[in-house]
């Protein structure tokens, strides 16, 4: 190897810890597809990733994609699901015979790979886990240009009025249901109580803080993220610090910890009109 050849690989390295230089997701392909199809579908997940960018800076981490065929469906990514036990990894089952831009136009992929740039949490950490990449994956549409910010808000009071109507659960907290939701079959209701935790949490910040969620979310993956599992107190707390507040101890007290579903009308008007920093 060249001395040139040399210089050019550490300065590759020393642009990817400055966070300059962003690796692209290596790709895996578990079904055949065409060449046009694998060009779709690596198009689709790079637009995607495009607003995580936007929103977070360069992913300081590396991560594989993993694409199976799925059977003809209604929608084009019937399944998904994301791996943290050794590499990071998503898992898209995906029907390649609707077009591209209903891919584009799919929540899917940007909820998975918020889930990314977060530990394992366990089932008590479902709530955090679940909640995030929900408040998220709307946010990341619009920091990549593919729904405005009043879809975006008109989309999550879709999701909260249907997790609200869920009967029967009145009197367990969107924490404890983390624990229980394989029983329930609750999914709805702790995704979007938690990600009605987080839009409290996204307003405090900018009320009491000047700053938004997203902001401290980028601070995070870059100063403290690990792939290792952790506990969702302990992540909080960790936000807390990064935020020099107790914004996220004290909005889980108010909020996922009651046994209510969480308010969300009064914080979904702040939302509306404040939406995400884009960088």
């Amino acid at each position: 190897m060249s001395i040139q050849q040399m210089a050019r690989i550490f300065l590759f390295f020393i642009f990817c810890y400055a966070g300059l230089v962003h690796a692209m997701p290596d790709w895996h392909w578990e079904s055949d597809f065409s060449q046009s199809e694998a060009a779709g579908l690596k198009a689709w997940i790079e637009h995607v990733e495009s607003g995580l960018i936007t929103l977070f800076g360069s992913l300081p981490y590396s991560y594989s994609v993993y694409f199976h065929r799925h059977a003809k469906s209604y929608e084009p990514v019937p399944w998904a699901n994301t791996d943290k036990r050794g590499e990071r990894a998503v898992h898209f089952y995906v029907d390649t015979s609707h077009s591209w831009q209903s891919f584009k136009r799919d929540w899917t992929a940007p909820h998975e790979l918020t889930h990314l740039m977060f530990p394992y949490l366990g089932d008590e950490g479902r709530w955090f886990a679940e909640g995030i990449s929900s408040y998220l994956q709307y946010q990341i549409m619009y920091a990549n240009n593919t729904i405005s910010w009043s879809k975006g808000t008109a989309k999550l009071n879709e999701r909260f009025q249907r997790a609200r109507a869920r009967r029967g659960l009145n009197d367990i907290s969107i924490a404890d249901l983390s624990l229980i939701v394989g029983q329930t079959g609750a999914y709805v209701r702790l995704y979007w109580g938690g990600a009605a935790y987080f839009m409290h949490a996204d307003q405090r910040l900018y009320e009491e803080k000047g700053t938004r969620l997203s902001d401290i979310i980028k601070q995070y993956i870059h100063c403290c993220y690990s792939a290792r599992g952790t506990s969702v107190k302990k992540m909080m707390r960790m936000l807390d610090s990064i935020s020099e507040s107790k914004i996220f101890t004290e909005t889980y007290t108010d909020t996922v910890a009651q046994p209510v579903f969480p308010e969300t009308r009064k914080a979904l008007a702040w939302l509306s009109k404040h939406p995400p920093t884009l960088h």
